[in-house]
């Protein structure tokens, strides 16, 4: 048998034979040839429809000859699988006076022939008729139906008989009111062992009223009753159900607890994709092991430091081990071991690698807002303008700024102006050429300063049609034209700066020509004054200089100015990308730039205990000097003379710490809320399972990590089963979930025989041989394994698992 699954189990688990006859099909001709002397006739049919694994289903009897006769001829043809099974009547009380009775079909594991032999005499007394316990309804009570279980003692699969197509027929599960169409049966799996117990004996019940619901699993059967024409249906051709299973019992019971086992007609379960690795082929000691890979999903599992990372790692070469001791470390462990691997994994039908540590990284860039996996860029298609909101706020910080100067160079020239105090005298004239002292400059700093910007943004706007190239071929010659016409524009406008520079420099000559003039022509008269000519001179200097002061505060009084903090963001902060169920958001790492985060900064710059002080001063009037504003700098001081723009320039290195953030959302919370890790986890595997652009196959390390036990149940679980239809997966775990609960494809064991040698086993979760059974395995393997595994079995819908 194979370890794993290579094709769909087609099944029909309801076909009648002779023995019917002997109970509720007396007088049907057509049962006469469908006995253990035509089962050549059967077998044609089955043949014919691909069935690989049947049972024969006779009304309250077992005909265990023909069971064995049919058993012989396993491997004939497609046929892998037979199994025992009898249709039962049951009555069914409902709440009304009398019960009613329907069918159901119960198939029997066959893994213990010795009693399959009790089987007839269970459900029938030595005379061959049904042990009825409700004769008068020729059927079984719920009770009566219990003890027949328990004394056959074998593991069971329930099958609720509904053959009316939604009408609601005498003995089907739909005349209990169950409205559903097609002809399907309902599935439950019962244990003998619980079976067995009084105290939790089979309540019918429960399976009945669990059959309206969604979760139900349902499979197709023939309820064939002539072999010569099987299917022998009425209507034409059956869409037979096939499972995701071995054809065992132990496979129809992992196929009827998950849903996605189950598929009707024809089908697939995995992706025809050729980017898949068939095999894993190593050798351990001089032990050769060729593992068949499932197209679905592959776990790893074993003990810690056994190997199982080196060997994905191995797999791909080690192209992704950073570590150099890592990999020598790997190398080591081989050779120690023994172990050579062959199988290689090609970058080219590789769909994406996460070792332990990167899956970490990823969840927690995720988390921060800072990813650099550009797996995800392609998602973030708009983006928050950050020039624009930067360019913006550094406007509003120098119009901050420029509004305290404006008050506080007021309040120091006033202050200057009050510490001179000087009588008006009536002082004869000079007869001497008096020449003031000549202090007119001329400043560089307002032109030089618009020249900066407009080269600066000529070069950044001179390469916008560059950098942008397909854009202005999708626009046109119209867009390459405009480009040409601003850059001329701009041009002309650097040349009209440059020739007023070229003025104030003319004019600045002409000043500085004249200065130096009046100082030689004042030192030189200065030689030939009195004292009292010069005292005149001094006086009217500082008469001058005074006069040049009132002069100034009154212009400085003049140009002073409030500036309100009512600052908005010219720009969306939060750009949402939408991708189905998910929301791609680009925003700001500052969050709102609004009133409150301007505040923030202004708080990063100066002391908070003069914050409000010096907000009040850029809003209103105020009686702050610039020597109170270098106090209030956090850290060291500014120099009064570049007070304000040094303080300019650190509120700008805030502003630049603006970045864009990148967080992944969906509907359900917003764009404003703040995934935590554990969704990011569920999230980032939700991703993967979207994106059929690429098939490849997947390998991951540990994806349990960072991920809650609640998570893995409602989301991950699921996005590695839809991940599963267009990719190979091969995964690392230790948490039993990933394994028992995903119900995946191959589980490799790695332990250690008796010799203390590596050894590998390998499996489906329901394959078993005389040396092991996967499950088993995985109970003994993995923390908790045990209890996920007997929840996993446990009828059906009977407990959360």
């Amino acid at each position: 048998m194979n370890r794993i699954v290579t094709k769909p189990t087609r099944i029909d688990l309801h076909i009648h034979s002779a023995a019917s006859t002997a109970t509720k099909d007396k007088g049907k001709k057509e049962l006469a040839d469908c006995d253990k002397g035509h089962v050549d006739v059967l077998l044609r049919g089955l043949e014919a429809h691909g069935i690989s694994m049947c049972a024969i289903t006779d009304h309250d009897c077992f005909d265990k000859d023909l069971y064995f006769a049919l058993k012989e001829r396993e491997g004939d043809g497609c046929l892998d699988k037979v199994l025992p099974g009898v249709e039962f009547s049951v009555s069914i009380r409902t709440g009304g006076e009398e019960p009613t009775v329907i069918h159901i079909v119960v198939i029997f594991d066959d893994r213990r022939p010795e009693l399959i032999d009790g089987i007839a005499r269970a459900v029938c007394d030595e005379h061959g008729k049904p042990r009825y316990d409700d004769p008068d309804n020729g059927a079984f009570t719920e009770d009566g139906f219990a003890k027949v279980l328990r004394g056959i003692g074998l593991n069971a699969v329930l099958i609720g008989h509904e053959k009316s197509a939604g009408r609601e027929a005498r003995r089907d599960v739909s005349s209990l009111g169950a409205d559903r169409a097609n002809e399907v049966i309902l599935t439950e799996f019962v244990d003998a062992v619980e079976i067995r117990n009084k105290r939790r004996e089979l309540d019918i019940k429960r399976l009945i009223e669990a059959y309206p619901k969604d979760a139900v699993p349902f499979v197709v059967g023939s309820d064939c009753h002539d072999w010569a024409t099987y299917p022998g249906t009425e209507g034409g051709e059956i869409s037979f159900s096939s499972l995701k299973c071995l054809p065992t019992f132990e496979g129809l019971l992992m196929a009827i607890t998950d849903l996605s086992r189950i598929k009707v007609g024809d089908c697939s379960f995995f992706s025809a994709s050729s980017s898949k690795l068939d095999s894993l082929r190593l050798a351990v000691d001089g032990k050769d092991f060729d593992i068949p890979l499932s197209p679905g999903i592959n776990a790893i599992i074993g003990d810690n430091s056994i190997g199982k990372s080196m060997m994905i790692h191995q797999l791909t070469g080690c192209r992704y081990v950073d570590d150099s001791g890592l990999a020598d470390g790997y190398k080591a462990y081989c050779t120690r071991e023994g172990i050579e691997i062959s199988s290689n994994l090609p970058v080219s039908i590789e769909f994406k690698f996460d070792d332990q540590d990167s899956v970490r990284k990823t969840l927690e860039e995720l988390h921060s807002g800072e990813s650099r996996d550009d797996y995800f860029g392609k998602y973030f298609q708009a983006h928050v303008d950050i020039g624009l909101i930067k360019g913006s706020l550094k406007r509003f910080f120098d119009e901050c700024i420029a509004a305290l100067k404006s008050k506080a160079c007021f309040n120091d020239s006033r202050g200057r102006l009050d510490e001179h105090e000087m009588l008006l005298l009536d002082l004869p004239r000079s007869e001497k050429l008096t020449v003031s002292l000549f202090r007119k400059k001329i400043s560089f700093e307002d032109i030089d300063g618009l020249n900066s910007e407009l080269c600066a943004f000529r070069n950044g706007f001179g390469n916008v049609r560059k950098d942008y190239a397909n854009l202005f071929n999708e626009m046109g010659p119209a867009a390459a034209e405009a480009h040409s016409d601003a850059m001329e524009a701009i041009d002309r406008l650097i040349k009209l700066v440059e020739k007023h520079r070229f003025s104030y420099e003319r004019d600045d000559t002409k000043v500085q020509a004249v200065g130096d003039a009046a100082n030689k022509e004042r030192r030189a008269l200065s030689k030939e004054k009195t004292d009292e000519q010069k005292t005149i001179d001094d006086y009217l200097a500082s008469l001058d200089n005074i006069s040049n002061m009132i002069a100034e505060v009154v212009l400085l009084q003049a140009k002073r100015f409030d500036r309100e903090l009512d600052y908005a963001a010219p720009a969306r902060v939060k750009v949402p990308n939408s991708m189905g169920e998910f929301i791609f958001v680009s925003e700001l790492t500052s969050g709102e730039t609004d009133v409150e985060y301007c505040k923030k900064v202004f708080e990063n710059v100066f002391n908070k205990p003069k914050l409000q002080q010096l907000l009040g001063g850029i809003q209103h009037e105020t009686d702050l000097t610039t020597g109170d504003i270098v106090g209030m700098v956090k850290g060291d001081k500014p120099a009064v003379a570049t007070c304000y723009s040094d303080i300019k320039n650190r509120l700008q290195v805030e502003v630049d710490c603006i970045s864009e953030r990148r967080k992944i959302t969906n509907g359900a919370i917003g764009i404003d809320a703040e995934p935590s890790a554990g969704l990011y986890g569920s999230l980032y595997f939700d991703l993967l399972a979207e994106d059929d652009s690429k098939a490849g196959v997947y390998i991951i390390d540990q994806p349990e990590d960072q991920i809650s036990q609640v998570a893995i149940k409602e989301r991950v679980l699921d996005a590695f089963k839809r991940m599963s239809a267009n990719r190979q997966v091969l995964m690392i775990t230790h948490n039993p979930l990933f394994i028992v609960n995903l119900d995946v494809d191959n589980v490799i064991v790695l332990g250690r025989d008796g010799d203390g040698k590596i050894d590998i086993k390998s499996g489906a979760l329901e394959y078993e041989c005389d040396d092991y059974k996967v499950l088993d395995l995985v109970a003994k393997t993995v923390e908790g394994g045990a209890d996920v595994v007997r929840k996993r079995l446990k009828r059906y819908g009977s407990e959360d698992i």
